[in-house]
């Protein structure tokens, strides 16, 4: 049941991510929930579990993008084995440490892509990327990850709660 749900997750915020997302775009920039979810998953679940749900979205964040193989399994693998890391380190509760860690996280993110594009390719992404829409892509992930934060961990209880006790809710 649980990774199932992991499944259900990753499917609604791949197609919310692919949809309707861009209504809400600023600059045309979009907060992007798949690193958001895989931050989660490295600060929240097993040290395994985290690194896997990183790679595992970033590869099909990648094979979806018909982009450069490989750039986003680099980064969400990164970046959920360091917060897997990290988790015991520092309290990571509350909307400001979690900004914090979105931030960082997304600038990191930014900056794998932006490297490994200036490397592979010569120059395909736009210089004014740095100063520009990589701000905007950090603020607008820390300001939606602490809501996706509050929904996941209700997420989490209500299947934790329903594994307790599979019986729950059942008539007789």
């Amino acid at each position: 049941m649980f990774y199932f749900s992991q499944v259900l997750i990753a499917v609604f915020l791949f197609s919310a991510q692919t949809t309707w997302l861009e209504l809400f775009s600023f600059g045309g920039v979009t907060p992007d929930l798949i690193l958001v979810w895989v931050v989660y998953c490295g600060i929240r679940y097993s040290r395994t579990g985290g690194i896997g749900t990183g790679i595992a979205l970033g590869l099909v964040q990648d094979s979806l993008s018909g982009g450069l193989l490989g750039v986003n399994t680099l980064s969400k693998g990164l970046i959920a084995y360091v917060f897997s890391t990290l988790k015991g380190k520092f309290y990571v509760e509350g909307v400001v440490p979690i900004g914090i860690f979105l931030i960082c996280s997304s600038i990191f993110d930014g900056l794998v892509f932006y490297f490994s594009m200036e490397i592979v390719l010569k120059g395909e992404v736009a210089p004014s990327f740095l100063y520009q829409s990589l701000p905007v892509y950090s603020i607008y992930n820390a300001l939606t990850g602490p809501f996706m934060f509050v929904v996941l961990d209700k997420i989490d209880g209500w299947l934790q709660l329903k594994m307790s006790n599979p019986h729950m809710g059942m008539r007789r």
